[in-house]
């Protein structure tokens, strides 16, 4: 029996009519399971099942080493949280190299041979919002118990830190910093697993001096 062709007038969109084709009875019939499309974007992606956790690295067992602490104000356009816990500070005599940009933690009984050239100063514990850790050198009040306006400014600065996220940008005209407040609602910082002292030997690694006899020292004082 011959199949019938649509004519002209019918619906080209109409399949042939083919006989059905009974499967044979010692074959089972089979069917694929339908593909679930529950939670699945355009492409038929679940894009869900394939968004790593935030806590991504803890959850595979990895833990970020603390390779790098610096040492310095915070840039103008970054924003900064201070540690609130007192324990996350520690007072020290410091030597800034302006010219290579480097700070120097100088032993006590050394700098009392340097003068000037050392300053005491307040390390405070900071955070960006990558969570890198640094420390900012707070100079400590003089012996009559006040600071400079620039020093001043960065103490109140880190105080507010401590509450909420901000910037500071220097104000040449005043001779201050200036604090500008994060406007929106930003997540508190991840601190990372690391007392004060680690944070202060792996930012000085290399740059302690405990000896009149240190290079640095000796260019300090024209001997070399």
């Amino acid at each position: 029996m011959s199949t019938p062709i649509p004519n002209a007038t019918t619906n080209t969109s109409k399949l042939l009519e083919i006989p059905t084709m009974t499967a044979p009875t010692n074959f089972p019939a089979t069917s694929s399971p339908a593909p679930t499309t529950t939670g699945t974007g355009a492409f038929g992606v679940n894009l869900s099942a394939m968004r790593l956790s935030p806590n991504y690295g803890s959850t595979l067992g990895v833990t970020k080493l603390l390779t790098k602490v610096t040492v310095g104000k915070p840039k103008p356009n970054v924003f900064i949280r201070a540690n609130t816990d007192e324990s996350m500070t520690f007072a020290a005599m410091v030597y800034e190299d302006k010219e290579a940009r480097e700070q120097y933690l100088v032993d006590p009984s050394v700098a009392q041979e340097l003068g000037g050239l050392v300053r005491p100063v307040l390390l405070c514990a900071a955070i960006d919002r990558q969570n890198n850790p640094f420390l900012i050198p707070v100079p400590l009040p003089g012996e009559d118990g006040s600071r400079n306006p620039w020093h001043e400014s960065l103490a109140q600065a880190v105080e507010h830190a401590k509450k909420v996220w901000l910037r500071i940008s220097a104000n040449m005209h005043v001779g201050a910093y200036d604090i500008y407040v994060a406007e929106g609602t930003l997540p508190e910082p991840v601190w990372p697993a690391h007392d004060m002292d680690a944070l202060v030997q792996v930012a000085f690694r290399g740059k302690i001096i405990t000896s009149l006899e240190h290079p640095v020292v000796q260019s300090m004082l024209g001997r070399v």
